[in-house]
């Protein structure tokens, strides 16, 4: 089964889970086998990175447009009151924290394989850890192709065509289209439906017919099989 990355692409997701991360490694190290300076290394690892994109960044947004008023006063104010820079103060830090090197983050993923390799792991303690993705549903029956409808859309100066489909856990779509006896053209790449075909009749004010492929989009690359080929009226 194939599953999605384990590392939340959320930023607002990531510190739940480097403190979860660092509390769980805490519990379930020792019964892996593994060095015990590494698993406080990570878990400070993961801690300071957690404490960062979470409270601390958090507290400078926040701090960021009372300070930048305070220049303001300081520029154009008025008063006889000394004039004081506003105080930044952090959140305290979760406890027993140390400094660490730059590459924090790079060091978590790193160990991450270590865990993974070593001989008490299970896939079990990982779901508890939050270093294995959720599995990504297998796609319906016959859902090798991505599964394309066409519907037309009336506006004003002539009839639109939209092209819905379903991802089925890929990226996107790859379209294309023909009309009449020409040659498929590519359209886009398409990662949100529907896709809406605005092009102009080829010869206005005549109606015509449009056929539509499309396969799935991933990393850069179309990939997989056509799928069924859709047709449908365009008309002024």
């Amino acid at each position: 089964m194939q599953r999605k990355p384990y590392y939340p692409k959320k930023v607002s997701e990531q510190p739940a889970w480097h403190f979860n991360y660092a509390d769980q490694i805490t519990i379930l190290g020792p019964g892996m086998g593994l060095v015990p300076a590494d698993v406080t290394a990570t878990i400070n690892d993961s801690r300071h990175v957690g404490y960062s994109i979470g409270a601390w960044c958090n507290t400078v947004r926040e701090f960021g447009p009372g300070a930048t008023g305070q220049l303001e006063v300081l520029k154009f104010g008025s008063g006889l009151t000394a004039f004081e820079l506003p105080e930044f103060v952090p959140p305290a830090p979760p406890a027993g924290l140390t400094t660490v090197l730059p590459g924090a983050l790079a060091r978590i993923f790193k160990y991450v394989q270590v865990i993974k390799g070593s001989p008490g792991y299970t896939e079990g303690q990982g779901l508890l850890l939050g270093i294995v993705g959720e599995e990504v549903p297998p796609p319906p029956p016959g859902g090798g192709v991505p599964r394309l409808t066409l519907m037309l859309n009336q506006v004003p100066a002539q009839q639109q065509v939209l092209a819905k489909f379903f991802k089925d856990g890929h990226e996107g779509i790859w379209l294309e289209s023909r009309r009449g006896n020409g040659a498929w053209e590519f359209l886009i790449i398409s990662t949100k439906s529907p896709y809406i075909d605005t092009r102009p009749l080829l010869v206005p004010g005549q109606a015509e017919v449009r056929e539509y492929r499309a396969m799935f989009w991933d990393a850069g690359q179309p990939n997989g099989d056509w799928c069924d080929v859709a047709r449908i009226t365009v008309s002024p």
